[in-house]
């Protein structure tokens, strides 16, 4: 699924009936787990024919980041290129097994309600995902809403995928032209978040696409950012900046690794 991450919006205090609705879309997520795990699986290991290159390694490497920084909410950062990274982001780093025990560690995603809040299956399929809609043409009461329920499920300390870019690049590399500065507001709210940034990508992906090819091979690593918070708007962007530097150092060793 492509997701985007919403335009800047000061935080509201998140109602009771939304913190409740979050709650219970989570606990219906897990008690589903048990069928929607396989089913999602299935789509991206049979279906799509796709594995990850070093896929123990890297999840390694996250358990010790991980284990280093206990009890900080996470925030995954990730590069973007096609329409389900981020489905395909939780099927590499994470195990199906543990995250029976660990659900939070199933990240929250934000996607737009016109791709994928029309279709009755897609939003069975979002819901039980974990996932928060944002419109982006939306009101501002709309795009409010939406930040507050981000704000309040990390400060819960759930994890979140989001895509720094906003969009898939439209030039195949990490573009921090595309740059969105709400996840930057993220950290403002809440400094002791833990930023993991991610990158992914097919090794035959020269451009963005909707679907990865088929039996597409991933490259996939991960870095810890630790962003220097400031404050302010112009705050917003140099946080946002500071996780641009870690995706392009991945993408650098990605390219090396490539030659």
């Amino acid at each position: 699924m492509s997701w985007v991450i919403f335009l800047e919006c000061p935080t509201v205090e998140l109602a009771a009936r939304h913190r409740i609705s979050l709650r219970v879309q989570k606990f219906w997520g897990y008690i589903n787990l048990f069928w929607f795990g396989p089913l999602f699986l299935f789509l991206l290991r049979y279906a799509g024919g796709y594995r990850c290159r070093d896929r123990e390694a890297v999840r390694a490497k996250l358990d010790g980041i991980l284990k280093a920084h206990p009890n900080r909410p996470v925030l995954l950062c990730a590069n973007h290129m096609t329409m389900i990274d981020s489905m395909l982001i939780t099927r590499f780093l994470f195990p199906f097994p543990s995250l029976f025990t660990n659900f939070e560690r199933f990240p929250w995603n934000i996607p737009e309600l016109q791709n994928f809040g029309v279709n009755p299956l897609s939003r069975l399929m979002c819901y039980l995902g974990k996932c928060v809609y944002i419109e982006r043409h939306g009101s501002v009461e709309s795009r409010k809403l939406s930040w507050s329920k981000v704000t309040w499920l990390n400060h819960q300390g759930d994890f979140i995928c989001v895509f720094p870019e906003g969009g898939r690049t439209r030039i195949g590399r990490v573009d921090r032209d595309a740059a969105v500065y709400g996840v930057g507001q993220l950290l403002q709210d809440n400094p002791k978040t833990l930023v993991i940034c991610v990158y992914l990508r097919g090794l035959g992906q020269e451009n963005f696409s909707f679907f990865p090819r088929y039996g597409e091979e991933f490259f996939l690593d991960v870095e810890v950012c630790e962003c220097t918070v400031l404050p302010g708007r112009r705050g917003q962007k140099e946080i946002t900046m500071q996780m641009f530097d870690s995706l392009e150092n991945l993408e650098k060793k990605y390219f090396a690794a490539r030659q």
